[in-house]
């Protein structure tokens, strides 16, 4: 029996002291968690690994970590968001105060005959510079609020390219810009969304013919194994190296090169509807010019096997 009581009081003991270590352990994730909750949210509880409570430490430690990741992305967005919304007021601002300017002169008839005329035209072309702006940043929205699904179906990438430069011919030869079309074969088939297909291939030989100021520009299409490359190029100033991993963010706009003429949004949206589409991009400097890469998964037929 005086084993036994020994026995007892000890487990006792043990009991009490690991009680008052966890009581102890308890007051300082309290402590720590009043500090967060003041705003320091950079704390952690720190907590021996052998303790009761270091899983559950653990676990929160994870959980601020996340939250503060989260927190960050957010900040940086709303950053991002602000310069957007700036950025476009500005740039929306111009074009809408000259058509304006233009229209009150002619209804106020404060110009008359040939005045009058080429005022209206030039209302009308800024009116349109003003409807690309806002056609990007619907598009851009939609596609940052994922609001945008990929309608997927087999696709002749040849031939679609083909069909889209055709419709710029007359724009290049109006601006002076010599162009051309290479395929190292004549049929390609892919499983491609063809409206966001055509929106890629536009945007980017609109960028090419506004921005580069280059005299000729030319599509190249190369089959390279289980994937095909698109490349859109062009003999203009091309990208300084140092901006080229920035070409696709957000309202970029290589000032020092190209023009900045734009809402910066046109290779942002690019991007994005690339991805969409399980494809990749990428730019290739060149000596003169730069050449803008998409690459695209080939379709496969039942058996496995790339279609010609």
């Amino acid at each position: 029996m005086h084993i036994e009581m020994i026995v007892l009081i000890g487990i006792c003991l043990g009991l009490l002291l690991l009680l008052a270590g966890i009581r102890r352990q308890i007051k300082k994730i309290n402590r720590v968690l009043d500090e967060i909750i003041a705003g320091e949210t950079d704390r952690r509880i720190i907590i021996k690994k052998s303790s009761f409570l270091s899983d559950t430490c653990y676990k929160f430690n994870q959980i601020m970590m996340d939250n503060k990741e989260r927190i960050i992305r957010t900040k940086r967005q709303e950053r991002r968001s602000e310069k957007l919304m700036t950025s476009l007021s500005h740039d929306i601002r111009t074009p809408l105060t000259s058509i304006i300017g233009h229209l009150d002169a002619v209804h106020y008839q404060y110009i008359h005959g040939e005045m009058n005329a080429e005022s209206v035209r030039q209302a009308r072309e800024k009116a349109y510079v003003l409807k690309d702006y806002l056609d990007d940043l619907f598009q851009w929205f939609k596609l940052n609020s994922k609001e945008e699904k990929a309608e997927m179906e087999p696709l002749d990438i040849v031939e679609e390219t083909r069909a889209v430069l055709a419709k710029w011919v007359a724009a290049f030869e109006r601006n002076g810009i010599s162009y051309d079309f290479v395929s190292d074969t004549d049929e390609i088939q892919t499983s491609m969304d063809r409206i966001f297909y055509e929106r890629i291939v536009n945007n980017l030989l609109k960028n090419a013919m506004e921005h580069s100021g280059a005299s000729k520009i030319w599509i190249e299409i190369v089959q390279t194994g289980i994937t095909v490359a698109v490349k859109i190029c062009d003999n203009g100033m091309g990208i300084p190296e140092k901006e080229i991993p920035f070409v696709f963010d957000r309202l970029y706009k290589a000032d020092d090169a190209r023009s900045s003429k734009g809402s910066g949004l046109g290779l942002a949206i690019v991007r994005e509807l690339v991805l969409l589409q399980e494809g990749k991009i990428f730019v290739e400097p060149r000596k003169k010019g730069i050449c803008f890469v998409m690459e695209f998964p080939i379709l496969e037929n039942k058996k496995g096997t790339v279609l010609p």
